[in-house]
């Protein structure tokens, strides 16, 4: 763990997307909600994994006030690509703050500038401390959609997450949800993104977040910043609960400093439900067909 944390006066920002043969999906999604931003002053890292031409020929036509560095990577044969992508992107990011954002999601026009404000003022009333913020998480409006054949059967309800309130040990014990998209952090001396996780690849890299830089240097921007469409036809949606509990059993071996046996316990209760669950072939509630 890191004994100090460098002040920064004024943060640079990179957000990272990393996008595999989804060009029309970066189109419609991510990239409206980067030309969009009320502040243009930062760097977006597009990671073209896979060397697709069609996004490759999209983010050539694009016209921004932001600075736009594009990378292409050969698709992984092994590890999750989306993993390797973010890798290469946070290599590649000049960015005081890094922040990522998927091409299936969408950022709200202020998020730059909020974030920016946001990391400058480490003292909130959730956390009144001398501290400096050295990892954050914003709020979400997500919802689960579910597809059949290729068609939207269902369009989930609207919820925001993580709900204001939310504590660090609630996001640890999945009491509330994490996710990447919107979340920032800084980027010297930042951990790397672990391949070897898909379900939970989000999960585990806010487990090394906190072991690099410490419980108290987390914050919670209590403020809807990113719009999230979670899909039947995504990772978690084309999961079940059996490949859930086999990937928090492979992380629970880990050394995670957050992780203290009273959590571990709880967590090994969760893989025990969903074993249960997978036992009586109950598939994820969101996901269920109509």
């Amino acid at each position: 763990m890191l004994s100090t944390l460098t002040q920064v006066i004024d943060f640079t920002i990179s957000i990272i997307t990393a996008t595999y043969n989804r060009a029309d999906t970066l189109k419609v999604n991510a990239l409206p909600s980067i030309l969009h931003q009320t502040d243009q002053d930062f760097e977006w890292v597009i990671v073209n994994d896979g060397a697709d031409s069609l996004t490759r020929e999209l983010v050539g036509l694009v016209q921004s006030n932001c600075s736009v560095k594009y990378l292409e990577m050969e698709h992984p044969a092994e590890g999750f690509g989306l993993a390797h992508a973010r890798n290469q992107g946070l290599k590649n990011a000049s960015g005081d703050i890094v922040c990522y954002l998927d091409d299936d999601n969408s950022l709200y026009p202020g998020y730059v500038a909020a974030i920016k404000v946001f990391f400058q003022s480490p003292k909130t009333k959730a956390k009144p401390s001398n501290a400096q913020i050295a990892f954050a998480m914003v709020q979400q409006l997500r919802r689960r959609n579910v597809y059949q054949n290729g068609m939207l059967s269902r369009q989930g309800k609207a919820f925001i997450s993580p709900t204001t309130g939310t504590s660090l040990a609630d996001l640890v014990l999945h009491r509330q949800l994490f996710d990447s998209n919107g979340f920032a952090h800084l980027r010297r001396d930042a951990p790397s993104w672990n391949p070897g996780y898909r379900i939970f690849v989000d999960y585990e890299y806010f487990l090394r977040c906190i072991s690099c830089w410490g419980m108290d240097s987390f914050r919670i921007l209590e403020s809807v910043l990113v719009e999230y469409v979670q899909s039947s036809e995504g990772i978690i949606g084309r999961s079940n609960y059996g490949d859930w509990a086999e990937e928090l059993e492979l992380l629970l071996e880990g050394n995670y400093s957050v992780l203290e046996e009273s959590e571990r316990l709880l967590l090994r209760a969760k893989i025990r439900s969903w074993r249960g669950q997978e036992a009586g072939g109950k598939a994820i509630t969101a996901f269920s067909p109509v």
